[in-house]
Protein backbone atom coordinates (compact mmCIF):
# COMPACT_ATOMS: atom_id res chain seq x y z
CA UNK A 1 0.00 0.00 0.00
CA UNK A 2 1.27 3.45 -0.84
CA UNK A 3 2.03 5.73 2.05
CA UNK A 4 -0.28 8.59 3.00
CA UNK A 5 2.76 10.80 3.51
CA UNK A 6 3.99 11.06 -0.09
CA UNK A 7 2.51 14.52 -0.67
CA UNK A 8 1.04 17.23 1.54
CA UNK A 9 -1.75 18.38 -0.79
CA UNK A 10 -5.08 19.43 0.73
CA UNK A 11 -8.02 17.06 0.54
CA UNK A 12 -9.97 17.29 -2.72
CA UNK A 13 -13.18 16.04 -1.08
CA UNK A 14 -14.45 14.96 2.34
CA UNK A 15 -17.53 13.00 3.32
CA UNK A 16 -19.18 11.66 6.45
CA UNK A 17 -18.83 7.98 7.13
CA UNK A 18 -22.10 6.17 7.84
CA UNK A 19 -22.60 3.01 9.85
CA UNK A 20 -23.41 -0.11 7.85
CA UNK A 21 -26.35 -1.24 10.00
CA UNK A 22 -29.13 0.54 8.05
CA UNK A 23 -29.33 3.27 10.71
CA UNK A 24 -26.73 5.41 8.86
CA UNK A 25 -25.27 6.85 12.05
CA UNK A 26 -22.39 9.26 11.47
CA UNK A 27 -19.19 7.60 12.67
CA UNK A 28 -16.42 9.80 11.27
CA UNK A 29 -15.11 11.63 8.22
CA UNK A 30 -13.13 10.43 5.23
CA UNK A 31 -10.81 12.79 3.34
CA UNK A 32 -9.83 12.11 -0.28
CA UNK A 33 -6.37 13.13 -1.44
CA UNK A 34 -4.75 13.20 -4.85
CA UNK A 35 -1.31 11.71 -4.27
CA UNK A 36 1.70 11.20 -6.49
CA UNK A 37 4.53 8.72 -6.18
CA UNK A 38 7.63 9.21 -8.35
CA UNK A 39 7.53 6.80 -11.27
CA UNK A 40 3.93 5.77 -10.61
CA UNK A 41 1.92 8.88 -11.44
CA UNK A 42 -1.09 10.35 -9.67
CA UNK A 43 -3.71 8.38 -7.78
CA UNK A 44 -6.60 8.96 -5.36
CA UNK A 45 -6.64 7.70 -1.78
CA UNK A 46 -9.08 8.01 1.09
CA UNK A 47 -7.74 8.71 4.56
CA UNK A 48 -9.01 9.35 8.09
CA UNK A 49 -7.14 11.99 10.04
CA UNK A 50 -5.00 10.50 12.79
CA UNK A 51 -5.62 6.87 11.81
CA UNK A 52 -2.32 6.27 10.00
CA UNK A 53 -1.88 3.50 7.44
CA UNK A 54 -4.91 1.56 8.71
CA UNK A 55 -7.22 4.37 7.62
CA UNK A 56 -6.05 4.47 3.98
CA UNK A 57 -8.38 3.02 1.34
CA UNK A 58 -8.26 2.84 -2.46
CA UNK A 59 -10.74 4.37 -4.91
CA UNK A 60 -12.79 1.18 -5.15
CA UNK A 61 -13.58 1.32 -1.44
CA UNK A 62 -14.05 5.10 -1.56
CA UNK A 63 -16.78 4.74 -4.21
CA UNK A 64 -18.50 1.91 -2.35
CA UNK A 65 -18.26 3.69 0.99
CA UNK A 66 -19.55 7.00 -0.36
CA UNK A 67 -22.42 5.26 -2.15
CA UNK A 68 -23.41 3.57 1.10
CA UNK A 69 -23.34 6.93 2.90
CA UNK A 70 -25.90 8.18 0.35
CA UNK A 71 -28.34 5.33 0.97
CA UNK A 72 -29.89 7.16 3.91
CA UNK A 73 -31.28 9.93 1.69
CA UNK A 74 -35.04 10.29 2.01
CA UNK A 75 -35.50 10.40 -1.77
CA UNK A 76 -33.82 7.66 -3.89
CA UNK A 77 -33.25 10.10 -6.75
CA UNK A 78 -31.21 12.30 -4.41
CA UNK A 79 -28.85 9.39 -3.78
CA UNK A 80 -28.30 9.04 -7.52
CA UNK A 81 -27.69 12.78 -7.85
CA UNK A 82 -25.13 12.67 -5.05
CA UNK A 83 -23.10 9.75 -6.42
CA UNK A 84 -23.20 11.31 -9.90
CA UNK A 85 -21.95 14.66 -8.59
CA UNK A 86 -19.25 12.82 -6.64
CA UNK A 87 -17.95 11.13 -9.79
CA UNK A 88 -18.05 14.42 -11.69
CA UNK A 89 -16.07 16.20 -9.00
CA UNK A 90 -13.34 13.54 -8.86
CA UNK A 91 -13.14 13.51 -12.66
CA UNK A 92 -12.75 17.30 -12.72
CA UNK A 93 -10.00 17.20 -10.10
CA UNK A 94 -8.06 14.45 -11.86
CA UNK A 95 -8.39 16.10 -15.28
CA UNK A 96 -7.14 19.42 -13.91
CA UNK A 97 -4.04 17.73 -12.51
CA UNK A 98 -3.36 15.98 -15.82
CA UNK A 99 -3.69 19.30 -17.69
CA UNK A 100 -1.11 20.85 -15.37
CA UNK A 101 1.47 18.16 -16.14
CA UNK A 102 3.66 19.75 -18.82
CA UNK A 103 5.25 16.41 -19.65
CA UNK A 104 1.95 15.32 -21.21
CA UNK A 105 1.74 17.47 -24.32
CA UNK A 106 -0.14 14.95 -26.52
CA UNK A 107 -3.84 14.31 -26.08
CA UNK A 108 -3.48 10.54 -26.18
CA UNK A 109 -0.74 10.71 -23.52
CA UNK A 110 -3.05 12.72 -21.29
CA UNK A 111 -5.85 10.24 -21.80
CA UNK A 112 -3.62 7.29 -21.01
CA UNK A 113 -2.24 9.02 -17.91
CA UNK A 114 -5.77 9.83 -16.76
CA UNK A 115 -7.28 6.39 -17.29
CA UNK A 116 -4.31 4.50 -15.88
CA UNK A 117 -4.30 6.87 -12.91
CA UNK A 118 -7.93 6.00 -12.15
CA UNK A 119 -7.27 2.28 -12.61
CA UNK A 120 -4.25 2.53 -10.31
CA UNK A 121 -6.45 4.37 -7.81
CA UNK A 122 -8.84 1.41 -7.94
CA UNK A 123 -5.88 -0.96 -7.41
CA UNK A 124 -6.91 -2.69 -10.63
CA UNK A 125 -4.52 -4.97 -12.48
CA UNK A 126 -4.74 -4.45 -16.21
CA UNK A 127 -3.11 -4.64 -19.63
CA UNK A 128 -3.24 -1.73 -22.06
CA UNK A 129 -3.75 -1.96 -25.81
CA UNK A 130 -3.15 1.40 -27.50
CA UNK A 131 -4.15 1.82 -31.13
CA UNK A 132 -4.73 5.01 -33.17
CA UNK A 133 -8.24 6.11 -32.22
CA UNK A 134 -8.68 3.43 -29.58
CA UNK A 135 -7.33 2.67 -26.10
CA UNK A 136 -8.40 -0.53 -24.34
CA UNK A 137 -7.65 -1.74 -20.84
CA UNK A 138 -8.37 -5.39 -20.04
CA UNK A 139 -8.77 -5.94 -16.29
CA UNK A 140 -7.79 -9.12 -14.48
CA UNK A 141 -10.91 -8.77 -12.34
CA UNK A 142 -13.58 -6.20 -11.51
CA UNK A 143 -12.13 -3.94 -8.80
CA UNK A 144 -15.54 -2.87 -7.48
CA UNK A 145 -16.85 -6.44 -7.21
CA UNK A 146 -13.65 -7.66 -5.57
CA UNK A 147 -13.61 -4.79 -3.09
CA UNK A 148 -17.31 -5.21 -2.27
CA UNK A 149 -16.72 -8.89 -1.55
CA UNK A 150 -13.66 -8.22 0.61
CA UNK A 151 -15.14 -5.31 2.60
CA UNK A 152 -18.78 -6.35 2.83
CA UNK A 153 -19.92 -3.16 1.09
CA UNK A 154 -21.95 -5.12 -1.46
CA UNK A 155 -25.20 -3.15 -1.06
CA UNK A 156 -23.71 -0.15 -2.84
CA UNK A 157 -22.02 -1.68 -5.90
CA UNK A 158 -24.48 -0.33 -8.49
CA UNK A 159 -24.35 3.22 -7.14
CA UNK A 160 -20.56 3.04 -6.94
CA UNK A 161 -20.57 1.93 -10.59
CA UNK A 162 -22.57 5.06 -11.46
CA UNK A 163 -19.94 7.22 -9.75
CA UNK A 164 -17.13 5.43 -11.57
CA UNK A 165 -18.62 5.72 -15.07
CA UNK A 166 -19.39 9.38 -14.39
CA UNK A 167 -15.78 9.88 -13.27
CA UNK A 168 -14.49 8.28 -16.49
CA UNK A 169 -16.84 10.31 -18.69
CA UNK A 170 -15.98 13.58 -16.95
CA UNK A 171 -12.24 12.89 -17.16
CA UNK A 172 -12.39 11.98 -20.86
CA UNK A 173 -14.63 14.94 -21.70
CA UNK A 174 -12.22 17.36 -20.03
CA UNK A 175 -9.09 15.88 -21.60
CA UNK A 176 -10.34 15.11 -25.13
CA UNK A 177 -13.92 15.98 -26.02
CA UNK A 178 -13.80 13.98 -29.27
CA UNK A 179 -13.05 10.73 -27.41
CA UNK A 180 -15.82 8.65 -25.85
CA UNK A 181 -16.21 5.95 -23.21
CA UNK A 182 -17.56 2.74 -24.76
CA UNK A 183 -17.00 0.37 -21.83
CA UNK A 184 -17.99 0.33 -19.05
CA UNK A 185 -21.46 1.31 -20.21
CA UNK A 186 -22.93 4.56 -18.95
CA UNK A 187 -26.52 3.59 -19.77
CA UNK A 188 -26.75 0.26 -17.95
CA UNK A 189 -25.08 -1.36 -14.96
CA UNK A 190 -22.39 -3.62 -16.39
CA UNK A 191 -21.02 -5.49 -13.36
CA UNK A 192 -18.59 -7.22 -13.17
CA UNK A 193 -16.46 -4.75 -15.13
CA UNK A 194 -13.57 -6.36 -17.04
CA UNK A 195 -12.81 -3.73 -19.68
CA UNK A 196 -12.30 -0.01 -20.13
CA UNK A 197 -12.52 1.03 -23.78
CA UNK A 198 -12.36 4.55 -25.14
CA UNK A 199 -12.51 5.48 -28.82
CA UNK A 200 -12.26 8.55 -30.99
Amino acid sequence: MRSAQETSAAAVFSYTLASADLRYIEIGERDIFLREKPGSGKYLRGEIAGSGEEGIINLSEILLEYAMSCEGCRRPELSTEMVTHFGQHLGDVFAEEIHMDRRLDRIDDRLRAGITGILDSLDAKFEEDFQPGSIEYVLDCCPLSECARDTGLNRSVEMAYTSLTTLFNTLIGKLASDWHLIHPSSVKIDIPMHQVLITK
